[in-house]
């Protein structure tokens, strides 16, 4: 056979293998054919510079904490997106342009990142690849932070941005702070002595990228989708259109204010910030030491205990500064400094440390500084405007407040759900109230709080004015209590609906306020008046009652000439049944927080009754941070860079033809 043939079939043979690695799932190990051998020409290479990131980049399997749906036509698309990309004059005076070798080193490293698409739990990045793909796709490639000589100002400004993290409750560390400084100073010592390496600046820039990104999503949305991971948040938020923000950020190299325009701009977020502050500068400087355990301090008290509960309250502010008094004594000073740390701590007042108080003195900064981020990631949930004049009940802290322009000008005690039943995060808005309702007894409830009752007493029914339905059908037929052999229904048999006329032992009193929503939740009246002087309030089935019910009523009907708080009264004392719809429906928004600084700038801690810090925090640390939502498939403003692109039809991607075009132009 002549030699000819021979090379002739085995170019083909090296061609066919060359077709079929490409053809693999690109989920499995890809390194033979890794884009940082095929690179693509847009820039001469130097004799010998073969550019290698696998080896010691920082981005090293970058994008796993996804995986793409169709990794090929992925892959496809990026080639195809190069391809489109004019051309640059690629040679200055026998010198290589700068800004085409980092545009090479970033199509290697965005190449390699998309190929190596495998679980690895080092994983750094946390951008959605189509993302950054996008974005730098729409800027040819062209490095977004970095030239030649070094940093971009608006690269220093989103560094100090990234620094001062922990300042917005967010973890520094999450958007590469470590490794950012750490190129930081290799790219400084290069230039000390010769060009900094592209590859480095091209790293670097992709860092950066995926910081910004990552960033300003979590600043705005939050860390962690409050849908998920059994936080139990129910209230929409408005998408923002971060597309816009992220463009006008960009646009001519200034992003000074992102920060500002990203945040959420809350006053009760403004404040907690501030509080944080102050916290992490307490922390700073050492913390607070434990009162030591021992037998209730009060006053008139004296010894050694009693200076270090005098030390642990001047530093946490409850306490004005007693230098010159007797440091071991427990005077009135020190005894109205424990008074206001009780109350900022939902605790009850008697300016006595006992067992609760001390528990709570005893919590260390860190732990608070931790609490007050968890209340900073559930602001970032929340829409941006709650409304002029809204409600809002705050479960943890046993209040409901009504607010007007930001300002709180009704607050009263509420009883919420208790542990095993709690109240859930909504918002709706309240539509109607009922006077004298009707109780339809929740089949949960009737299973398990009044079936036993039943069986115990068969009276228990008729003194409490319940009566017994078929079923839930709304012309469901009345049956006689009498009928019903209770000791042989059990909870599997149960299909009656249970329900108590309107009466002074009624469990929802004498006027329920009906926002509609899927959990069957309202508030409502309580004959169970004693509870109100409880300090905590946990004991309802998840409905929220509270402690003024008329005056309640009063103030959503103000605008209506037909009631006024008397005329409520008087129909409440006639005993009838009655709805009353609302001309101006008011918003209700039921939210956990644990810490909130009030109008006086005074700091509130309280229990997490329900364990939802608890569970915020290990889905924080987790780090379950995927900016999904900044990228959207079919819109033009998917694009964050400093111009639109339009999109082009990538429908039909070939990857025959695309190598085609790489074997035909070795030299472009």
């Amino acid at each position: 056979m002549k030699s000819s043939v021979l090379i002739f079939i085995l170019s083909g043979s090296i061609l066919l293998l060359f077709g079929n690695g490409y053809s693999l799932n690109l989920n499995d190990h890809l390194d033979k054919y890794s884009l940082t051998i095929y690179s693509f020409p847009f820039a001469k290479k130097k004799q010998n510079d073969h550019i290698n990131f696998a080896g010691n980049t920082k981005i090293l399997g970058s994008f796993s904490l996804i995986r793409c749906n169709n990794p090929c036509g992925f892959i496809d698309n990026f080639y195809q997106s190069l391809i489109n990309i004019p051309m640059q004059h690629m040679e200055n005076h026998n010198r290589f342009n700068f800004t085409d070798e980092v545009r090479e080193c970033l199509i290697s490293l965005l190449g390699y990142l998309v190929i190596q698409n495998k679980i690895d739990p080092k994983t750094t990045l946390i951008c959605n690849p189509k993302l950054l793909l996008a974005f730098y796709l729409h800027r040819e490639v062209k490095p977004v932070w970095v030239f030649k000589n070094g940093l971009k100002s608006k690269a220093e400004v989103l560094i100090k941005t990234i620094i001062e993290a922990d300042h917005e409750g967010l973890d520094s560390e999450t958007y590469h702070r470590k490794n950012i400084l750490t190129l930081l100073t290799d790219i400084k010592s290069n230039l000390l002595s010769d060009m900094p390496k592209p590859e480095k600046l091209a790293e670097l820039d992709i860092l950066l990228a995926d910081a910004f990104f990552s960033y300003a999503f979590h600043l705005s949305e939050g860390v962690v989708d409050p849908y998920s991971n059994n936080l139990n948040w129910y209230i929409k938020k408005p998408r923002r259109k971060l597309g816009k923000i992220f463009q006008a950020v960009l646009y001519d190299d200034k992003i000074e204010g992102f920060v500002d325009a990203l945040q959420p701009h809350h006053s009760g977020y403004l404040r907690l910030k501030q509080t944080l502050l102050k916290y992490q500068k307490i922390k700073k400087s050492g913390g607070w030491h434990e009162v030591p355990a021992g037998k209730k301090l009060r006053k008139c008290d004296y010894g050694t205990r009693v200076a270090d509960l005098r030390s642990r309250l001047t530093i946490s502010g409850d306490l004005t500064d007693s230098t010159n008094i007797n440091q071991d004594y427990f005077d009135e000073v020190l005894e109205d400094g424990i008074r206001r740390f009780q109350a900022r701590h939902g605790l009850k007042v008697d300016g006595i440390v006992g067992s609760k108080t001390l528990f709570a003195l005893n919590v260390p900064v860190e732990d608070r500084i931790r609490q007050i981020r968890l209340n900073m990631e559930r602001w970032r949930w929340l829409p941006q405007d709650l409304g002029n004049r809204h409600i809002i009940v705050n479960t943890a802290d046993f209040k409901l407040n009504v607010i007007e322009n930001e300002q709180t000008i009704k607050s009263i005690r509420a009883i919420v759900g208790k542990m095993k039943r709690p109240t859930p995060v909504l918002s709706r808005k309240i539509r109607y109230l009922e006077l004298n309702p009707y109780w339809n007894i929740p089949h949960t409830i009737a299973l398990n709080d009044i079936l036993p009752c039943i069986k115990e007493d068969p009276g228990y029914l008729a003194d409490h004015n319940i009566r017994v339905f078929e079923n839930w059908e709304e012309d469901a037929r009345e049956l006689n209590p009498e009928s019903i052999d209770w000791t042989a229904i059990t909870k599997k048999k149960f299909v009656y609906k249970l329900r108590q006329d309107p009466a002074i032992l009624n469990a929802l009193g004498r006027v329920k306020f009906v926002f509609p929503n899927e959990f069957s939740i309202y508030l409502h009246d309580t004959p169970a008046r004693n509870l109100f002087n409880m300090t905590k309030r946990a004991f309802s089935s998840g409905c929220i009652r509270i402690e003024k019910p008329m005056e309640l009523a009063a103030y959503l009907l103000q605008n209506n000439s037909k009631w006024s708080l008397e005329k409520l009264v008087a129909a409440v004392n006639r005993k009838k049944n009655k709805t009353i719809l609302l001309s101006d429906p008011i918003k209700i928004y039921i939210l956990y927080w644990t810490v909130w600084v009030d109008k006086d700038g005074i700091i509130n801690f309280r229990d997490d009754i329900y364990g939802r810090d608890r569970r915020l925090n290990i889905a924080l640390n987790e780090k379950v941070t995927f900016p999904k939502v900044l990228y959207e498939e079919n819109s033009v403003k998917k694009y964050f860079s400093s111009r639109i692109s339009p999109v082009s039809n990538r429908s039909n991607i070939n990857m025959n033809k695309i190598r085609a075009w790489v074997a035909a132009n070795p030299e472009r």
